[in-house]
């Protein structure tokens, strides 16, 4: 992966990164994170690896061609300058894409109560799926302030102004409370109780049942488990807290049952997740990271993750 160069950051052992932040606080109820990832590979170079995201991921692409194998079989996106939008639904496995050169993308990373203010199939019906459209202008097309810059941080800024343009436009419904509340337990402690947890929020084992399966399309039971797993396989590609990975490694009985999750989810050993390359997971891994460990109040917002490389992180000032 020598090859590969990153304007948007990277691990220290030169795997790139992208350059996300948590948005502004009045997006907080629809959109979790948004990032820029600028890659740059030599002619003729592809990537074959794979996304993991538990809730909707709206990306712009831009660049060289992707290929996807989702749940409608294998699409093909050719976004070139102009570029694509791409509304990806939440991901049961890990899905296999590839990038064919050079890419450029926007990842504006959605709350499971985004889908809600929009003619947008049931959570269920998107899982592992691929629209191409923007929900927020209905186009396929990126918005203009979306489009590639030089400069990641500014690319980033403008990104979130449209964002935030829109969505104040929009006049968008609040999710409901308990969406946020359980995607927060996803984040924080997905080996709790689910009958702490519905307890504590003050509904029935039912109600926390209906209300899962409709705007996350899997049971709860289901949520929490991939949620342990997206945090071990953080851990394992080198993009957790690195004090963390013998707490994560006992949320599993034994290393049987661990390989057998990631296997599950990843269709790969937690040896291989290790040593393996994993460019675009890596990336969809780090940036729900950056979020869980602002969530569980480690990491400052606007505060680079201790599995960066300062040196490659873009100018902020």
């Amino acid at each position: 992966m020598s090859s590969i160069h990153s304007n948007t950051g990277s691990t220290p052992k030169g795997m790139p990164l992208s350059l996300n932040r948590s948005p502004h606080p009045d997006l907080r109820h629809w959109l979790m994170r948004v990032g820029v990832t600028s890659v740059d590979m030599p002619e003729g170079a592809s990537i074959e690896c794979a996304s993991m995201c538990e809730h909707p991921v709206l990306r712009m692409i831009y660049g060289a061609k992707w290929t996807a194998e989702t749940a409608d079989g294998v699409q093909e996106f050719e976004p070139g300058e102009e570029g694509m939008a791409l509304y990806f639904g939440p991901e049961t496995r890990a899905m296999k894409l590839k990038v064919h050169g050079s890419f450029r993308v926007v990842s504006v990373n959605c709350t499971s109560g985004f889908a809600h203010n929009f003619d947008l199939p049931e959570a269920s019906e998107m899982l592992d799926r691929i629209l191409p459209i923007d929900p927020l202008t209905g186009h396929g097309i990126p918005h203009e302030g979306h489009r590639p810059q030089d400069d990641p941080v500014a690319w980033l800024d403008a990104c979130e102004a449209h964002l935030h343009e829109r969505i104040s436009e929009a006049g968008l419904e609040e999710p409901h409370g308990l969406l946020e509340a359980f995607e927060w337990q996803c984040l924080t402690a997905p080996n709790a109780s689910l009958a702490d947890f519905a307890d504590t929020t003050g509904v029935t084992r039912r109600t926390l049942e209906r209300t899962i399966n409709r705007h996350w399309g899997v049971t709860p039971k289901f949520a929490l488990r991939r949620a342990r797993a997206l945090d071990m396989a953080a851990a394992l590609l080198g993009v957790a807290d690195e004090d963390e990975e013998p707490e994560l490694r006992l949320r599993y009985f034994d290393q049987s049952h661990l390989s057998r999750e990631m296997r599950y989810f990843f269709d790969q050993t937690p040896r291989g997740l290790q040593v393996g390359d994993c460019p675009l997971l890596r990336i969809t891994m780090e940036i729900r990271q950056s979020r869980r460990l602002e969530a569980l109040a480690k990491l400052s917002a606007g505060e680079p993750a201790p599995w960066r490389d300062p040196d490659t992180e873009p100018d902020t000032d």
